[in-house]
């Protein structure tokens, strides 16, 4: 009698032990797929872009010019840009873009020249963010060059270099 009710003691301790030990080789089995599988999720696309946009003045508030326009590259779509003359030798501009499938932005810091009739600009844009599948976007260092026509403020603006997303 002493015999069988130790056999069934011992019964729930060995189901507990052999699902531990299944529980134990199943997650083993399973651990690198799932790991895999995280790291093809957050790895980013690098896209190495360049947008040519011609934009037109929608609203100038002292120094500071709102321009729209359509950008055409690798990213085409709607673009807006602030474009603010900070002194007689530098601009800062933030820039959105609306390719397919989201947004991005981005601001800029550039040397600003006058000569005549026309103004040129150039110096570099960090891309800051973005939405829909663009909603990582970053960069940092792209070239951001143009012109203004001074006579009725439209803006030319050139884009390129890597992105990341």
């Amino acid at each position: 009698m002493g015999t069988s009710s130790n056999h069934a003691r011992m019964r729930p301790q060995l189901s507990r032990a052999a699902l531990a030990v299944g529980a134990a080789a199943t997650a083993a089995a399973l651990a690198p797929g799932l790991a895999g599988a995280r790291t093809r999720a957050h790895a980013a696309r690098v896209l190495n872009i360049s947008e040519n946009a011609n934009l037109h003045l929608n609203n100038k508030h002292g120094i500071v010019l709102k321009e729209s326009g359509t950008a055409k590259g690798t990213l085409s779509g709607p673009l807006y840009l602030q474009l603010e003359v900070t002194s007689t030798r530098s601009v800062k501009a933030t820039v959105q873009v609306y390719p397919g499938g989201g947004s991005i932005k981005g601001s800029a810091s550039a040397s600003y020249r006058v000569n005549g009739a026309t103004a040129s600009f150039t110096g570099r844009l960090n891309i800051t963010g973005g939405g829909g599948k663009y909603s990582k976007a970053k960069g940092s260092g792209l070239s951001f060059s143009g012109t203004i026509k001074r006579s009725n403020d439209a803006v030319t603006v050139h884009v390129s270099g890597k992105m990341s997303y």
